[in-house]
C-alpha cells in the first residue's frame, strides 16, 4: 500500500519544472512543459529500494548521480482530455500526464494557474477495470513564483473505494528549494537544475482503520523542459538517507522548451508590501465583465475572509487586507494565501506573510 502512495505522490510531483542554475532565478507556472502530445521516457527502482546518495544543499552545486540504480522503464505523455478514458472526468484540470507501464495507464489530472499547480485526481486505465480517485489538494502543491530558498507547505487527500474496501491518504508535506547547481544522470548528461527537498507526514488507513502512520523524505531534481530529471524516495524519517527509491529521465527524453499559459480573464498582481504589518494592498486587473470570488486562505486551506466577491467590469482594481477574519478578529502572524476564483475554475493565487 505504501508503494501505491509513493506512485500517486510521484505521478503528480513529475509534473513539477524548474528553472536552469543561475544564482537566483524566479520560476513560473510558464516554466512547466504543456505541450499536447509531448513524450518522455522515465527509468526508475519501481517498488524497489536502492543505494542512493543525495548530495549537499545549497548554491552552486553539483550532484553526480550516473551510477544510481533505474531498471523499469516507462512512456509518459502530456494528453488532453479527449485522450482520456473518460472526458467529462476532472474538467477543470488542464494539464494531463499519462503514463504507461506494460499494458495499463494512468492519469494525473492537475490545475495549472499563474499563480499556483494542484493536483485534482487520478485515473487508472487497466485491461479489466478503470476507476478514478479524485484529490484534495489544498493549499496547492506548488505555489509561484518560486526560486532558490522558497518554502510552503500543502495537503493532499484522496478516498478511494475498490471492491467495497474504503482506503483513505492524508499526505502533509513541508516543501523548501534548498539548492541550484548542475545534475548529471546516465543517458541524459549535465542538466542545470534546482533541488527540492520534502519532508512528508502520510496517514493511511483502510476501512478505517490505521494503516500507515509515518514520516518520509523526498528530493526533486527539476528543470525546465522536462517532467522528470532525478528523483529520491527516503523508506522511513531519515532526511540523509543512503537506501531508497530512485527514478529519473530516459535517453528517451523530449526536452522541449517550456510553453507560456494562455491569458487568465483575470490578473493578480503582487501584494505590497508583502511581508506586511498591519495592512496589505492587492491589486488585480480584470479584462473581461465577470464573477469573481477573492479571499484569504491559512495555510491549512481554510477561507479567513473574503475580500471581494461578485461581478466584476473590466480594469484595474486594489483591494486591502487588515490581517483580519471574516468575524473581524485578527489572525495570527503566518503564511496566507490569496486566491482568485472565476465561476469557470481559472484562478490565481500568492502567499502572503502576517508579521507582527
Amino acid at each position: 500500500m505504501k508503494r501505491n502512495f509513493n506512485f500517486f505522490t510521484f505521478c503528480l510531483a513529475l509534473l513539477l519544472c524548474a528553472l536552469p542554475a543561475l544564482s537566483q532565478i524566479t520560476m513560473t507556472s510558464g516554466d512547466i512543459p504543456q505541450t499536447v502530445g509531448q513524450q518522455f521516457t522515465e527509468m526508475s527502482s519501481a517498488g524497489f529500494a536502492v543505494t542512493v546518495e543525495l548530495g549537499s544543499a545549497g548554491p552552486n552545486q553539483t550532484w553526480d548521480l550516473r551510477g544510481t540504480e533505474a531498471t523499469v522503464e516507462s512512456n509518459l505523455e502530456i494528453v488532453n482530455h479527449a485522450g482520456t478514458p473518460n472526458p467529462s472526468w476532472f474538467p477543470s484540470a488542464n494539464l494531463i500526464l499519462k503514463s504507461t507501464v506494460d499494458d495499463g495507464s494512468t492519469y494525473g489530472y492537475s490545475e495549472i494557474t499563474s499563480g499556483y499547480l494542484k493536483g485534482v485526481g487520478m485515473v487508472w486505465d487497466l485491461p479489466d477495470t478503470t476507476y478514478m480517485t479524485p484529490w484534495e489538494n489544498e493549499p496547492p502543491q506548488y505555489i509561484f513564483p518560486m526560486q532558490y530558498e522558497s518554502n510552503w507547505m500543502t495537503r493532499l487527500y484522496w478516498e478511494q473505494i475498490v471492491e467495497d474496501i474504503t482506503m483513505t491518504m492524508l499526505d502533509t508535506a513541508w516543501i523548501s528549494i534548498d539548492g541550484w547547481g548542475t545534475v548529471i544522470i546516465d543517458d541524459v548528461g549535465s542538466v542545470s537544475c534546482l533541488r527540492m527537498k520534502a519532508h512528508h507526514h502520510i496517514v493511511m488507513t483502510v476501512m478505517g482503520m490505521p494503516m500507515f502512520d509515518g514520516w518520509t523524505w523526498s528530493y526533486w531534481w527539476l528543470a525546465p523542459g522536462y517532467i522528470l530529471v532525478a528523483h529520491m524516495e527516503s523508506m522511513d524519517d531519515d532526511e540523509h538517507f543512503t537506501e531508497g527509491y530512485f527514478a529519473r529521465a530516459g535517453s528517451g527524453v523530449d526536452a522541449q522548451p517550456p510553453i507560456q499559459i494562455l491569458p487568465l480573464a483575470f490578473q493578480l498582481e503582487n501584494a505590497f508590501p508583502n511581508p506586511f504589518n498591519p495592512e496589505t494592498t492587492i491589486p488585480y486587473s480584470v479584462n473581461q465583465q465577470t464573477d469573481i470570488r477573492l479571499a484569504i486562505y491559512n495555510a491549512l486551506g481554510q477561507e479567513v475572509q473574503t475580500l471581494v466577491s461578485g461581478r466584476v467590469l473590466p480594469g484595474e482594481y486594489t483591494a486591502r487586507w487588515n490581517g483580519q477574519d471574516n468575524f473581524g478578529c485578527q489572525v495570527g502572524t503566518g503564511v496566507y494565501y490569496c486566491r482568485m476564483i472565476s465561476p469557470e475554475g481559472t484562478s490565481a493565487s500568492q502567499k502572503l506573510t502576517l508579521v507582527k
